[in-house]
């Protein structure tokens, strides 16, 4: 079983969004580090040894200055702002906050160059402010040379970080859905694809891969358009042409008689037999697309179906009087017929068609009391030319099915096939909406 990343993953938009936010972080964790080693760092460095010296040079100056004119001199630079100088006692609050990352780097850069300074003792005010403590002309002070901020580089650096991985997943979100939209319609169109009807050819719009993609398609539905008109022409033919013989040979059989009955009535329906398999060859030539839509009587037409196949014993029909729907009525007969034919042909009684509308489809099923076969096997079975096993096998064209699938889906119905405790049941549904 896939994990629930590796089904994450599966989809094309997810790895393309995946892989351009991960190209955006890595870029941006390799330039936070290149600005770090490459800008920070030594710009840290130099500002430390500035400052370094401007402390020693400060130190120096207050270095034997009576208390009034140092006094006044630490007043002087506390009211500049760059630089704020506390006496040892007025000691720092504890602020919200450790040292920012820089700080901690200053901080360090610093005690590396004061060399005539202990161990420097940091602290963080409510104001946000780093403060050093440093012996200032022989006094111990409290120093701050960084000034009050907002936010650190470090959270900069993050908050550039997201918004970077934003920017990226919408972007990416964006593009690929502009990639996605032509491969949903030459998905939909494939599935969509049907040889027995007229498409319309594929949008060739779209990035160069996916229109080379969508231009394959076009060429191969036009080869198979133009094999399986190809297909119904020679069927279509070869039919047309069989029935001249037929019908000659029909009437020398009626004009022979008098002689051997039986061998008569085995000419005639070996002559029956033949006619009705090129009549399915003609209807899986010509198709049903060009049957106008009309309503319907279900019931009527379903009646005219069963008497069409008289049988003993007779089928049971259950159709509501009334019931309509918009229908091709010819291939919705063919359709039942084939399957009436079926059930009277390789079912066992009691025989039974029903309609009925269930929402806003039509339901039609034919039920027997045989066996049947596999629901499974159905898509094999409705192939053109395929032959069941022995529960539905015999004589045929292998067209029955293939006939009854092609009648539907004319009408935008399907068929199902399905084993029930009383039997097997094929049921049309077609959706009136």
């Amino acid at each position: 079983m896939c994990s629930p990343k590796a089904t994450m993953v599966r989809r094309l938009i997810h790895r393309n969004i995946a892989l351009l936010v991960g190209v955006v972080l890595a870029g941006q964790l390799l330039a936070g580090l290149l600005v770090m080693a490459l800008v920070v760092q030594p710009q840290t460095a130099r500002v430390a040894s500035v400052t370094a010296d401007m402390i020693e040079a400060l130190s120096s100056a207050m270095d034997g200055l009576p208390p009034a004119r140092r006094a006044a001199l630490i007043a002087q630079i506390n009211r500049r702002g760059a630089m704020a100088i506390r006496r040892a006692h007025d000691v720092p609050g504890d602020g919200p906050r450790f040292p920012s990352f820089i700080e901690r780097q200053f901080t360090r850069a610093l005690a590396d160059r004061l060399a005539t300074q202990r161990d420097l003792v940091w602290r963080t005010d409510a104001g946000r402010r780093l403060w050093v403590s440093l012996t200032l002309g022989g006094q111990d002070y409290w120093v701050s040379v960084t000034p009050p901020r907002s936010r650190g580089a470090m959270t900069s650096l993050l908050m550039a970080s997201f918004i970077a991985f934003l920017v990226s997943a919408v972007g990416g979100l964006l593009l690929q859905r502009r990639l996605d939209q032509p491969l949903r319609r030459l998905a939909a169109a494939v599935d969509g694809y049907t040889p027995e009807q007229a498409h319309a050819p594929l949008d060739t719009s779209g990035p160069q891969e996916v229109a080379a993609v969508a231009t394959a398609f076009n060429r191969m539905t036009e080869r198979l358009a133009a094999h399986e008109a190809e297909r119904a022409v020679m069927l279509g033919g070869v039919s047309h042409d069989l029935r001249t013989p037929l019908t000659r040979l029909r009437l020398c059989l009626e004009m022979m008689r008098g002689g051997d009955a039986e061998l008569e009535a085995t000419a005639l329906r070996q002559v029956e037999r033949i006619e009705a398999m090129l009549g399915q060859f003609l209807d899986f030539a010509r198709g049903f697309e060009a049957e106008e839509f009309q309503r319907c009587d279900i019931a009527a037409l379903l009646e005219q179906v069963v008497a069409d196949h008289a049988a003993l014993p007779p089928v049971a029909l259950a159709a509501a009087p009334g019931l309509t729907a918009k229908v091709r009525p010819l291939a919705l007969s063919r359709a039942v017929g084939n399957l009436l034919a079926n059930a009277l042909r390789h079912g066992a009684a009691p025989v039974r068609v029903e309609a009925r509308m269930d929402d806003k489809s039509l339901i039609i099923a034919v039920t027997d009391a045989g066996a049947g076969f596999e629901a499974v096997s159905s898509g094999d079975l409705m192939r053109p030319f395929a032959r069941g096993d022995a529960a539905r096998g015999g004589d045929g064209t292998g067209l029955g099915l293939a006939i009854v699938e092609r009648a539907v889906t004319a009408q935008g119905g399907h068929v199902a096939f399905a084993r029930t405790a009383g039997g097997f049941e094929a049921c049309i549904t077609i959706n009136c909406a």
